[in-house]
């Protein structure tokens, strides 16, 4: 399932901004079309949190599998930038289905003490799918046109239907308690707000806001940098595929031994690390001026997401409560959102007032302050091996 469903995301992350950029003309106009892809999840997210821990998680794995192939299916006809804007809108609300659901579903069928090999392992499932999918796509581009792959990334979704319905079971944790009905009335009950009234939430939603504003499918990285390589770097469309799938091969590599680390040693400062890496990879993301700096830079960010994106989702699963996950990760999408938003908007306006330069400079700074603020404010969450134990004999 997650395999599939990146196959055709890493069609997305390549044809999204080169797209937008052909229909809009403007570095802000592109951005605005993938921050846009992101704000409905604002509030789909939470809302399907809450409804997956009331009739399960595998409905809303299809519903928003659906979503988003109708959306890529009409986008194949779009002629116009105000038309691709809207059905971004809602691509974006399928994936947020989709993702809070796949999330919900992963954390129940896993534990602390092993949560981060094991989602290391559904890391590099999807990964192989962003490996493969800019390179399948960028050849699509080339040969039949920019369009085309959107039709691609559909049928991948088809398939993800196809495995949900066949394979895929609930798998609700055996500890999590059915819901208490506390009245009279039959319903969905009132919000729980009190497990996001900690610290432990904060912490979490800083270091989620800091890769958010350059990781996953609406970030800096695969809404601005495949248009500042075609058009300041002067690269072909399979060439940015090619640096796309490079950064893939690398996080795909890291996944496994990161997924150990975290398991091993810990997620908080598994996190710090991966952020301040992002910084990096951001910092020389801005002085790419061809085909061999720009490589650098994402190998640097291949190492970057493989060490950070696996490690956060394991540091929130941790984090949630076990008869309230789907709620509580639903929530936590709220701080991604927050960083794909603002990540691309802030990048394509100091883009079009300044450079690149400026705008990839500013959100490195972001990344460091927000590793600062995590290794300050977060908690560890991995369980030892000698605490499962118990202490010594005296």
């Amino acid at each position: 399932m997650f395999f599939f469903w990146a196959f055709g995301t890493g069609g997305l992350w390549l044809v999204r901004p080169l797209f937008g950029y052909q229909l809009g003309g403007t570095f802000l106009l592109v951005a605005l079309i993938s921050s846009i892809s992101a704000a409905p999840r604002l509030v789909t997210g939470p809302v399907t949190g809450y409804l997956a821990d009331r009739f399960g998680r595998r409905p809303f794995v299809v519903i928003g599998s659906i979503l988003h192939i109708i959306a890529m299916v009409l986008d194949f006809f779009v002629q116009d930038y105000i038309y691709f804007f809207l059905l971004e809108i809602v691509g974006g609300i399928g994936i947020a289905v989709w993702m809070t659901s796949a999330n919900a579903l992963m954390a129940d069928a896993t534990t602390t003490e092993s949560r981060g090999r094991a989602v290391a392992v559904r890391e590099v499932s999807a990964r192989t799918g962003l490996l493969v999918g800019p390179l399948v796509s960028g050849l699509i581009a080339g040969t039949l046109g920019l369009r085309y792959v959107f039709l691609f990334i559909a049928a991948a979704k088809v398939v993800v239907i196809v495995v949900t319905v066949l394979w895929m079971r609930e798998l609700r944790h055996p500890q999590a308690p059915k819901p208490v009905q506390t009245g009279p009335r039959r319903g969905l009950r009132l919000p729980d707000l009190t497990m996001f009234r900690n610290r432990d939430f904060v912490a979490l939603g800083v270091g989620t806001i800091g890769f958010g504003l350059v990781v996953g499918g609406t970030g800096v990285f695969r809404t601005l940098f495949p248009v500042q390589m075609e058009i300041v770097a002067g690269l072909s469309k399979v060439q940015i595929g090619n640096l796309i799938a490079i950064a893939g091969f690398f996080a795909l590599a890291g996944s496994l031994p990161a997924g150990f680390v975290a398991d091993r040693w810990g997620r908080k400062w598994l996190l710090f690390v991966g952020l301040l890496l992002t910084g990096v990879a951001t910092y020389l993301m801005a002085g790419t001026t061809g085909f061999a700096s720009a490589l650098i830079a994402v190998i640097v960010f291949g190492v970057a997401e493989a060490i950070g994106t696996g490690t956060l989702q394991v540091y929130a699963m941790d984090l949630a409560p076990v008869d309230r996950r789907g709620a509580y990760l639903g929530v936590w999408s709220l701080y991604t959102n927050v960083g794909q938003i603002t990540g691309p908007l802030l990048i394509g306006g100091l883009a079009d007032l300044f450079s690149f330069t400026t705008a990839f400079v500013t959100v490195a700074v972001i990344l460091s302050v927000s590793a600062l603020l995590l290794a300050m404010l977060g908690k560890e969450t991995a369980k030892r091996e000698e605490e499962d134990m118990g202490a010594p004999p005296s």
